[in-house]
């Protein structure tokens, strides 16, 4: 038995109805398929069809979006199958449960994402804590929590996320230990917050914006082995009054640091102040998991950090920039520049002079948007579109020495992590660049770490595919979540340092 629903934003001059979307009102009838449409926000049509069921032959179909040439180009099919990808591998492939979000309920929950006047000065200070369901989509029960920490101006800062407490028995030794999870990248709106999608892996809650929680299954593969996971939704993500400062190296590591310190403070957590404390993530997960390993010794002496995994680390931006730029979720480099631009008066400046008109649109619609979002709207586009000297974004702020500054100052690698940690980086992946993951591991091994090197082998599916950056993340999935495992149980490893440079 399958379910299917649509979701559409009607553009008053266009048809809505496509092929496949006329099948599926008379299957259904037309109350049926209009009752998802929410309203629209920006005059684009947007149309997907999803369909969830047991049978492999379910398939997920759109109709084309045709922008107007100040909102963007004409959508490509394969932008839709780059998003509808990201949809598919939630609800079908990764075997959570599929739900549509209320509006009412994202608005029940509004006040609690709203920071207090004052933020403790001492972070990881517990704010906020309100326990909510998720019926059997986390393997565990959960917590929602807002946390103090400080942002890279050392600024204290609201954060919330949210703490599992898992119904698996911890078998090893010790007190429960808990790992850190930073999610990849799931988009700069508020409601695009990893914790505002705990209980569903599709979000409808905002008018024209799909929010797509595809880290369930990886959250829940640590629970089921006794793991406690607490979830950070970042600096911005989620609470407003700020963007989402994305790819920002100290505040994605105090987010994660500091979410690890309030753990053992939320109401019925098992876990202990001295628990060990693994960190995890990949894609922007795996930088926020290195920012905040090799952060540890120094922002957060009083933790145990046993272990990090680092997956497909976007460790040197400069080079990443030039990697998204033109693949399907070029966006993101907006999600960087609206964060960037709130922290550092170099890249806001660079922002209001260098930026023409289409890209401050740009910057402007992704900082309210989710991942397939922004992948619809921007995804193949080229950067220099952006830029009044017609230059790929990357090469305007090479030329601006404090924007460079900026960005190399988010490159992880510079300072020794004292806990194991495993880099792992598709072979493949021209999206996140695999050589300078590689080089991450490469750069710890000089400073004498315990890294271990794991290159995951596979065929690029073509020139900046989405696939050769996802695929790895599942392939490597159990793998990593084992690795982690036995380093919060006391197994030791041994490092790979001699022989990863001859590695791919």
């Amino acid at each position: 038995m399958s379910r299917a629903f649509s979701i559409g934003v009607r553009r008053p001059d266009r048809s809505p109805v496509c092929p496949r979307l006329r099948r599926a009102r008379r299957s259904r009838g037309p109350e049926r398929a209009d009752a998802a449409r929410p309203t629209p926000r920006d005059g684009r049509a947007t149309f997907f069809e999803f369909r969830e069921g047991a049978q492999s032959g379910d398939r997920a179909g759109y109709c084309d979006v045709t922008h107007t040439p100040n909102e963007g180009p004409v959508v490509r099919p394969s932008r839709f199958t780059a998003a509808l990808g990201l949809a598919c591998a939630a609800s079908l492939g990764l075997g959570v449960t599929t739900t549509a979000t209320a509006s009412s309920a994202s608005a029940a929950t509004g006040d609690f994402y709203t920071p207090p006047a004052a933020v403790p000065a001492q972070p990881g200070t517990l704010m906020k804590s309100e326990k909510f369901f998720t019926g059997l989509n986390m393997w565990g029960n959960t917590t929602r929590i807002m946390y103090s920490s400080k942002d890279d101006n050392g600024q204290p800062t609201a954060v919330t996320g949210a703490y599992i407490e898992p119904w698996a028995a911890w078998k090893g030794p010790g007190p429960r230990p808990v790992v850190v999870y930073g999610v990849g990248t799931i988009g700069q709106g508020d409601q695009c917050a990893p914790s505002r999608m705990m209980a569903s892996s599709i979000n409808l809650s905002t008018p024209g914006s799909l929010g797509v929680n595809y880290e369930t299954q990886g959250m829940n593969n640590l629970l089921a082995k006794g793991v406690a996971v607490v979830v950070t939704d970042y600096i911005g993500l989620g609470t407003p009054g700020r963007p989402h400062t994305y790819m920002n190296r100290d505040d994605q590591a105090h987010a994660m640091l500091d979410a690890a310190r309030v753990a053992s403070k939320v109401p019925g957590a098992t876990v202990k102040a001295n628990s060990k404390v693994a960190t995890y993530g990949y894609s922007q997960g795996g930088g926020a998991s290195a920012a905040a390993v090799e952060a540890a010794p120094t922002y957060a002496p009083d933790l145990d950090v046993a272990a990090a995994y680092v997956g497909a680390p976007p460790a040197d931006l400069q080079k990443v920039l030039a990697g998204v730029d033109g693949s399907p979720i070029a966006g993101v480099i907006g999600y960087f520049i609206n964060g960037a631009a709130s922290s550092s008066a170099a890249v806001k400046a660079f922002a209001d002079e260098s930026v023409n008109a289409t890209g401050k649109t740009m910057l402007s619609r992704t900082s309210g948007q989710c991942t397939v979002d922004t992948v619809v709207s921007y995804g193949y586009r080229k950067t220099s579109d952006f830029t009044a000297t017609g230059e790929p974004i990357a090469a305007v702020m090479a030329r601006n020495e404090e924007v460079t500054g900026f960005v190399r100052a988010q490159r992880t690698g510079t300072m020794k992590p004292t806990a194991a940690v495993r880099v792992a980086t598709g072979v493949a992946d021209d999206v996140v660049p695999h050589a300078q993951s590689k080089q991450l591991a490469l750069d710890w091994c000089g400073k004498g770490a315990n890294v271990t090197y794991a290159p995951i082998p596979g065929l690029s599916l073509g020139p900046k595919s989405l696939l050769n950056h996802a695929n790895p993340m599942l392939a490597d999935q159990l793998t990593a979540r084992d690795w982690v495992v036995q380093r919060l149980s006391g197994t030791p490893v041994t490092s790979n340092c001699s022989t990863a440079a001859g590695l791919k």
